[in-house]
């Protein structure tokens, strides 16, 4: 399997390989550069404080004892006193150095024997001597060192000598270099280890890809969705426990529900066979489902010989009804125009015979009278409805109705622009249209004697566009009331009816329009919309 022939393309895994391989590794030392940074610094400051932490506790213990007050006041140390501190030296980590002088600086202790009564070396003292206790870097008999002081006082705070605890630096620096060492040995493993895992991941994703780029994958996936979202019909993806896991826009628009409600639901409490069987691996073309305006095409998925999911395809059956109504409408216009010939002709034929008898003022009077009812029926069309389609519509219906003897008025306070904001042309032609047929055939089908009449309007401005049909036929008694609106539900036996009044319901509801049905048996039928939104407003 290839991404639109990147698979072939065997030099484009090199490139890839050493990206994944940089991104990793420059991620890897960004981080690491920084954890070691912190945790090297963290470190050497703990072992800097256990060191000066070491040097002031003994030398601020050794100054407290009482046998180095009486050394310092007799300016000597006893044997069993150097033993001890010579044995303390050698048993406490990190000090190198401990000396003890008296308040001239003249040393009566130190690690060096050979120094005892020397002068204290490294002029650092004198704050010592002032009673203060420190810390201070200084270079003494032994190289330069990180020393400690701490004043030796009688009971009455006089100061008679101090004691000195240092570390050399050259101590210091060996502990540190060692730690530096220790990290960058770390450092140089985990960047190893990283090279061998980012190398190993680049080799997995090539398998996994197939031998093609994220770059080429991406731009086939965007390409893909696009012409998924360009298709009429509704495409859904289910994984194997029958879960929607995609659906292009046509399907989100023709279940109604937003897509992030879509994703991970069971495709059953959505969609089923019409017998109520799950659609779960069921294969074919044109099944029928639980929503009657749906006819849905299965396929399943395999890959190695074993099922790894299932696409279904929707195809909006009330589409298809749309749209035939939609031609249907522009065939009632055509059929308006032909019905408003005939009846000219018809005219015509009438004065040509009264000329041909020499009855010329009879012809003169049927004209004037013919003008007059012309004038009375199509002057208001023309006048308030400048939509030529729906303005032809409404003629050839008053034609028809005239024929009929059925009285068809248009209301003077209707008004239809050219261009309708609320409803395409198309839109309402099949409103008018369907809902005058109507209401012609229920005329029809009422007694004789009964006034035969239909009233229209249509009103349009800045506030919404109101349609009314009114009608005095045969209304529509009360259990059928509520299955007009029904796909294919038709009052009469002629196959191919009952999907006019479900085109309008769909219109209606596409625009959030308010529909109303006003009808009593042997009295009439009323019905009203009301569109208050705007073409392009919410989505219309």
């Amino acid at each position: 399997m290839t991404f639109g022939g990147f698979g072939s393309r065997k030099n484009s895994t090199t490139p890839f390989f050493v990206q994944v391989v940089t991104v990793i590794l420059t991620i890897w030392l960004i981080l690491l550069g920084i954890t070691l940074a912190l945790t090297l610094r963290y470190s050497l400051s703990t072992l800097q404080e256990k060191i000066d932490n070491g040097l002031s506790s003994v030398a601020e213990t050794l100054s407290s004892y009482d046998s180095v007050r009486q050394a310092l006041r007799q300016g000597s140390c006893p044997e069993s006193l150097i033993a001890y501190l010579d044995d303390l030296v050698g048993k406490t980590a990190d000090l190198d150095i401990l000396s003890i002088a008296d308040e001239h600086s003249v040393r009566i202790y130190h690690i060096v024997h050979e120094r005892i009564g020397g002068s204290f070396v490294g002029g650092d003292e004198q704050r010592a001597l002032a009673g203060e206790r420190y810390f201070s870097d200084a270079t003494g008999t032994m190289g330069y060192q990180h020393r400690y002081f701490s004043p030796v006082l009688e009971e009455d705070g006089q100061v008679i000598g101090f004691v000195m605890a240092s570390t050399t630096r050259s101590r210091i620096d060996a502990l540190h270099s060692d730690i530096n060492s220790t990290y960058g040995k770390l450092f140089l493993l985990l960047t190893a280890c990283t090279l061998l895992f980012s190398g190993l991941l680049a080799l997995y994703l090539k398998k996994q890809l197939r031998g093609a780029r994220p770059e080429d994958l991406l731009r086939v996936y965007l390409v893909q969705n696009d012409i998924l979202n360009s298709l009429d019909e509704g495409i859904i993806s289910l994984d194997t426990d029958g879960k929607i896991r995609f659906v292009n826009a046509a399907a989100v628009h023709t279940l109604g529900q937003h897509e992030e409600l879509l994703l991970g639901r069971p495709v059953d409490e959505l969609l089923r066979c019409q017998n109520g069987e799950s659609l779960r691996n069921v294969e074919g073309e044109n099944l029928a489902t639980s929503r009657p305006n749906l006819l849905t095409g299965s396929v399943l998925t395999k890959s190695g010989g074993s099922c790894t999911g299932q696409v279904l395809i929707l195809k909006d059956k009330s589409e298809a009804f749309r749209r035939a109504e939609q031609l249907s409408g522009s065939r009632n216009i055509i059929s308006a125009l032909r019905a408003n010939n005939h009846e000219f002709m018809n005219k015509l034929q009438v004065i040509s015979g009264l000329l041909q008898m020499g009855r010329a003022d009879e012809a003169l009077n049927y004209i004037g009278s013919v003008s007059a009812s012309q004038a009375q029926s199509i002057g208001p069309v023309i006048q308030l409805i400048h939509n030529s389609n729906v303005a032809a519509l409404i003629l050839g219906k008053l034609n028809n109705t005239r024929e009929l003897d059925i009285h068809m008025t248009l209301l003077t306070n209707s008004s239809l622009p050219e261009h309708s904001q609320y409803l395409s042309t198309a839109e309402l032609v099949t409103i008018v249209g369907n809902l005058l047929e109507n209401a012609i055939e229920a005329v029809n089908a009422a007694a004789d004697q009964r006034t035969r009449r239909i009233v229209l309007q249509i009103t349009e401005d800045e506030t919404g566009l109101l349609l009314v049909v009114s009608d005095t036929g045969i209304g529509i008694p009360p259990e059928r009331l509520e299955h007009i609106f029904d796909s294919g539900y038709s009052t009469k036996a002629t196959e191919g009816r009952g999907y006019g009044m479900n085109l309008i319901r769909n219109i209606a509801d596409r625009h959030q329009a308010s529909l109303e049905v006003d009808s009593e048996p042997d009295a009439g039928t009323t019905f009203t919309l009301i569109f208050n939104k705007k073409r392009g407003e919410n989505g219309i």
